[in-house]
């Protein structure tokens, strides 16, 4: 199964007009010109951003876009995962985090269909994976 999520953009929008003030403020400098440009040019193109993560029958694989472009992806199997742990992120959203061997673990956030986290349990426990669950997080199992 397919799920997608997006960059959260209310956090890009004051990021990306704090850059402009900064390049206006750095014409004088001319050392921080390059830098400046290439944090707008970075903010700007994190508005693009588009995460994919996809559960199939024995791979978890999580893909990172911008626009079109393929920036990153990794797939593990159920072998290469240590453990699968559930948090609470924010007031009412959950997060999963795939705790990898090898390379940069797996976190698992605000994906839509929001069902991600079901799945993700129950391809856990078809693989006996290992999974810890905080105590925040199971406060909102009940409530959801």
């Amino acid at each position: 199964m397919l799920f997608k999520a997006t960059a959260q953009k209310t956090i890009v929008f004051p990021l990306l007009l704090l850059n402009n003030l900064l390049l206006i403020q750095a014409v004088q400098y001319k050392a921080l010109d390059f830098l400046l440009l290439f944090a707008i040019l970075c903010s700007f193109l994190s508005l693009f951003l588009r995460y994919e993560f996809q559960i199939d029958e024995d791979t978890l694989t999580y893909r990172t876009y911008i626009l079109w472009l393929k920036v990153y992806a990794k797939t593990v199997k159920p072998t290469d995962i240590k453990k699968i742990v559930f948090k609470r992120l924010s007031w009412k959203t959950k997060l999963a985090v795939v705790k990898v061997e090898n390379g940069w673990n797996m976190r698992i956030a605000l994906f839509n269909p929001p069902n991600v986290f079901k799945e993700l349990e129950r391809f856990a426990y078809e693989y006996d994976v290992d999974i810890q669950k905080t105590s925040d997080y199971k406060i909102l199992e009940k409530t959801s």
